[in-house]
């Protein structure tokens, strides 16, 4: 492995551990819900960002970074979605207890709609794909085969993505017998709805 590539990992760790709208998704859909759909929104997420790292390898991701349009339908879509999250986590935390546990039961059966929020969560956001624009080459040296490269860094970045967000929901879990009820449950959702529309709202009044 060299030197670039090691330079690499501290900072996309650094990056990775940090909270945003995946990791609160992964939280409450864990606590909510189940481990299990936990770890589907982990897939989510993860599936989401190899689809921003294979547009930025072959170079799609300027169309993002030269087109203002483009750029601002991607983040606004981006964010009515996690405003959308945020209505609906509001909603559930106005149910009654029944209501609730079979709207969580159901969802225990179709792991497939974790699987969908990690993924729209992360493919709507544009920041991400050009993240990976800006900060891949400067850990790419000439001499390197740009592709094989650029994929070799993106696989560093997924498997952090994978084993941070996959250990937090883990983790998570083994806490759930202890706050189960269904108050908390309840409690949770409104404060995850409440961030989830907070940071649809910054996303879609960011300037850049």
């Amino acid at each position: 492995m060299d030197g670039l590539t090691l330079a690499f990992i501290p900072i996309v760790a650094i990056l990775t551990i940090t909270p945003g709208s995946d990791t609160m998704l992964v939280v409450n859909n864990t606590l909510t819900r189940s481990t299990s759909d936990g770890l589907c929104t982990v897939v989510g997420v993860n599936a989401g960002l190899l689809v921003h790292a294979m547009a930025s390898a072959f170079g799609l991701s300027m169309i993002l970074m030269n087109s203002a349009t483009a750029f601002e339908f991607v983040k606004m879509a981006g964010a009515l979605y996690i405003i959308y999250l945020g209505i609906q986590s509001l909603r559930r935390s106005r149910t009654d207890s029944e209501e609730l546990q079979v709207i969580n039961n159901g969802f225990k059966r179709n792991f497939s709609s974790s699987v969908r929020e990690g993924f729209l969560t992360n493919v709507l956001n544009p920041k991400v794909a050009v993240f990976y624009l800006a900060l891949l080459p400067q850990f790419i040296s000439p001499a390197d085969d740009i592709i094989e490269k650029s994929f070799l860094l993106m696989s560093i970045h997924i498997c952090m993505g994978v084993l941070w967000l996959g250990s937090l929901s883990l983790t998570l879990g083994k806490m759930r017998p202890l706050i189960s009820g269904s108050k908390f449950k309840k409690r949770l959702e409104a404060l995850s709805g409440v961030v989830f529309i907070a940071l649809g709202l910054k996303i879609a009044l960011s300037k850049n």
